[in-house]
């Protein structure tokens, strides 16, 4: 789908993609020792699909390398742009995590479309697309290792390692694995690590319902009492019981063995996702404590960075579509009473999974020939075309009447003047809404969305649909209550001044030089 014209964007603080170019000038370092050399920075992600957990750490490399670190980003060669663009190294991937030569990626998809969305198809992708990434990973893992080491050694620098949770590769040697990578000695103390969370807080405790069923905690004071609570509490614990020994049992087992396998012979008897959180020296949950569950006994180690700010450039060769100028930001300049002024609403099926029919049509058939809306369709990845039977027929072309197709639009931008956002419940997409003061309405059961419409529904930013298909009556109904009733929008404009109190990067360099030796 073409773009025909560009459009200047209202001035934002901060920037992912900002914070992902290479043409800033570089800081001196406030905290360098005059004698003391910056430790070499090594990032693990998971990048074998969407970009959603690759964008995060892209801004962080982004961050370090302009504070004078070197760093080196091990990720996909389709995130190779990303990844260089923050001015990181990019070291690639293992063969078998590539989606153009590894075998995995493939089988796993065409088996997971047969598995029933929600819990199953959870289960599903924890036995075989997590666990079995772990030996590539590992391998990726020791490859890079090696290769930083023998730039470390010749200035004597410290190697320091920064691993989003869900890549699982770093882990044999946090519990025992033996064999050094190249460079190390035997006995020799790996990398000190510090992980970065992405996702929801995917970590059992005390009051916490079982992740990730989409349940909200209850305490004493809530509805019913201190017996009702007691009740919640008893029913979390039965089901937490029931998924580790049963509905996850697969998945339980096939990690430790992996891990087992790989060299880790010191594996927690603890659930994986559990395990990707505490096992580092320290973790950073990206996102505002406000956005989680309180928490009497979250780990000392494990703490909240803070979201990272919204964006006020476009990527390099973005342009908007022809109708941008006129219809969105020519609406925002209307007085908010003139009658000519309409509300506009934003949906969006992600970046993972673009089945339109699960959110995009029934949205566009809620909303479609309405007067004081205006409807911005997103197809979720540049060069995306609309397939037929999404639009109401016979209007079967883009960009008809109050609704605006677009294969890809940066979320900041289009943010910057929504009204609503309908989207399917992914957790990046959520820090955008939040950081931008945009309230939501959530329709999301698959991976961790489940949890992150539980998110919504908690922080008082929108509303819960609880499920991943909803009725064309529901979604009209969620829209119109959120622009009748202001109480969302106040919350969701409350949180969004909260979170911009923070800066997340310069708690990650805090935390960087917390680990560092000597």
């Amino acid at each position: 789908m073409s773009h025909k014209q560009t459009s200047s964007l209202p001035d934002r603080h901060g920037s992912i993609f900002e914070l992902c170019r290479t043409n800033a000038p570089r800081h001196v370092h406030p905290h360098r020792h005059p004698l003391r050399p910056l430790p070499l920075i090594l990032i693990l992600c998971t990048s074998s699909t969407a970009p959603g957990h690759v964008l995060p750490l892209c801004a962080i490399a982004r961050h370090l390398v302009a504070r004078g670190y070197a760093v080196t980003f091990v990720g996909g060669a389709h995130h190779r742009a990303l990844i260089e663009a923050a001015g990181a190294t990019f070291f690639p991937v293992d063969g078998s995590l590539t989606p153009e030569h590894g075998p995995l990626l493939p089988r796993w998809a065409a088996a997971r479309a047969r598995i029933p969305e929600g819990w199953p198809r959870m289960a599903h992708d924890f036995a075989t697309f997590f666990v079995g990434q772990i030996e590539g990973q590992v391998r990726s893992t020791q490859a890079a290792l090696e290769a930083v080491r023998r730039q470390a050694r010749p200035a004597g620098r410290e190697v320091l390692v920064v691993c989003e949770t869900m890549w699982f590769g770093y882990l044999p040697w946090k519990w025992g694995k033996k064999d050094r990578p190249e460079g190390w000695a035997e006995g020799e103390s790996m990398p000190r690590s510090l992980g970065v969370n992405v996702t929801p807080l995917m970590l059992d405790g005390v009051g916490m319902p079982p992740f990730p069923l989409g349940l909200t905690p209850v305490g004493d004071g809530g509805g019913g009492g201190p017996l009702a609570a007691a009740a919640v509490r008893e029913r979390d614990a039965l089901l937490r019981e029931w998924l580790y020994k049963y509905v996850a049992k697969e998945a339980y087992d096939a990690f430790r063995e992996k891990m087992k396998a790989c060299g880790g012979t010191e594996v927690p008897d603890e659930w994986m996702v559990n395990l990707s959180v505490t096992a580092h020296d320290t973790t950073l949950q990206l996102c505002h404590p406000l956005l989680e569950y309180p928490r009497a006994d979250l780990p000392e180690h494990v703490k909240f960075a803070g979201c990272l700010p919204p964006s006020k450039t476009v990527p390099p060769g973005f342009v908007f579509p022809a109708w941008w100028e006129r219809d969105v930001v020519g609406n925002a300049r209307l007085a908010a009473d003139d009658p000519a002024r309409r509300s506009v609403v934003v949906v969006s099926q992600g970046t993972l999974v673009r089945d339109y029919s699960m959110l995009l049509a029934p949205t566009i058939r809620a909303l479609a020939g309405r007067k004081d809306v205006l409807l911005i369709a997103l197809l979720g990845r540049q060069g995306a075309e609309v397939p037929p039977g999404i639009l109401p027929s016979p209007e079967e072309s883009v960009d008809v009447g109050n609704v605006r197709i677009a294969d890809f639009i940066p979320y900041d931008s289009v943010l910057t003047y929504a009204d609503v956002m309908v989207f399917n419940a992914g957790y990046g997409g959520f820090m955008h809404c939040v950081v931008n003061g945009v309230p939501v309405v959530a329709a999301g059961i698959t991976e961790d969305k489940a949890e992150v419409s539980a998110r919504v529904e908690w922080t008082g930013v929108g509303i819960n649909l609880r499920t991943g298909r909803p009725s064309i009556s529901a979604v009209a109904a969620a829209v119109d209550e959120i622009l009748r009733n202001d109480k969302y929008r106040a919350r969701a404009r409350e949180l969004a001044v909260e979170v911009a109190k923070g800066n997340p990067l310069e708690v990650v360099e805090r935390e960087l030089r917390a680990l560092t030796q000597g």
